[in-house]
């Protein structure tokens, strides 16, 4: 197994490729994304070394910033026995599954994947999110308030329409 690092994200392969059925992939193929502190997703990462190396799982990527996240891909069929793996090596509870190739799924459904994601962001603020609101709402209506005499000269007059 090896590790490479990018910008964002620091990926664990395996050292000798694997064949992959693309076709499967595209239609089976996701990802368990985990959701903790950076010190918990690397104690996790590294608990997934060997198991990359033996191919029980085909790779995982994890981002390299506080909080943090990894990414773990599997084949649907095997979602159950990584997500036992997961939590085995001490993996919480604040995880969404998600197919690879969900844009359409994700386009026919966008609230519930919305809701998917800004629920786990929001249990991770905790208390923080009661104040969030007024630290993004009040600042913006402060603004549109000071700046209301240049808003409204920009009305636009429509010619009346008698009938």
């Amino acid at each position: 197994m090896h590790k490479v690092k990018d910008l964002l994200w620091v990926w664990l392969l395996p050292d000798i490729q694997r064949a992959i059925d693309r076709d499967e992939w595209i239609r089976h193929g996701g990802k368990w994304i985990i959701f903790d502190t950076k010190e918990k997703i690397e104690a996790l990462a590294w608990g997934l070394e060997p198991l990359i190396d033996s191919g029980e799982i085909n790779s995982a990527k994890y981002w390299n910033k506080d909080p943090s996240a990894i990414n773990v891909y599997s084949l649907d069929r095997d979602k159950d026995r990584i997500w036992d793996i997961l939590k085995n090596l001490g993996a919480g509870e604040s995880r969404v599954w998600e197919y690879d190739y969900a844009m359409d799924k994700n386009m026919l459904r966008p609230f519930d994947f919305l809701y998917s994601w800004l629920s786990k962001f929001f249990k991770r603020l905790g208390i923080f999110t009661y104040v969030m609101p007024l630290l993004t709402w009040l600042p913006l209506a402060y603004a549109i308030y000071l700046s209301r005499d240049f808003l409204l000269q920009l009305t636009i007059d429509l010619p009346a329409i008698h009938t």
